[in-house]
């Protein structure tokens, strides 16, 4: 891997770790405090950085040329990977932590795919992210007969789904501009 590809990793690595400390992710946490509240913080932080890291690899398959996003994604893995040695994780943890990625972004593929269609559909609902949000409450725990969380007007789901939004904005934002400094050609 290039000096390049890690250095741009590096730096997702970082708005990854800011992303975590925004209210975005204090929106999600609070989402799944309600949907389930006796998950531990153990478990709801693990999902909200698994979605996080969902959200950051589709605004790095969107934002960079399709020519260098799946370097630049490695190069992301590669970084977050250097973080975990620092962690001195075993041999084990690290390969269900490679596990329960993969697990989690093919579940993510198709809720994700179905509401950015939504999104980008300037007639649905103020709502978005809807079936994103339904998996990521899934992944703290299956319940056998869900809450119906999106009844109302103001509550949790409601704040995560525009909180959704906002993080998108600002990582295809930041993603945007490492594109721009990185791969676009002066004119």
């Amino acid at each position: 891997m290039s000096s390049l590809y890690l250095h741009l990793g590096r730096q997702l690595a970082q708005l990854l770790g800011a992303k975590l400390q925004d209210a975005s992710a204090e929106a999600l946490r609070d989402l799944a405090r309600a949907y389930d509240p006796s998950a531990t913080d153990a478990r709801i932080n693990a999902e909200v950085f698994l979605l996080h890291k969902y959200l950051l690899v589709q605004a790095c398959v969107g934002a960079f040329p399709e020519s260098e996003a799946e370097q630049v994604v490695a190069g992301f893995f590669a970084a977050l990977n250097e973080r975990a040695d620092g962690l001195e994780f075993g041999s084990e943890r690290q390969v269900a932590m490679e596990q329960m990625w993969r697990l989690r972004a093919g579940e993510f593929d198709r809720p994700f795919a179905k509401d950015r269609e939504q999104f980008l559909d300037e007639t649905s609902g103020a709502l978005h992210w809807k079936h994103t949000i339904d998996q990521f409450c899934q992944n703290i725990r299956q319940l056998e007969r869900p809450p119906d969380i999106w009844s109302g007007t103001g509550g949790p789901s409601h704040q995560a789904s525009r909180s959704v939004t906002d993080i998108l904005d600002k990582m295809l934002h930041a993603v945007g501009e490492l594109n721009r400094l990185n791969f676009s050609k002066p004119a």
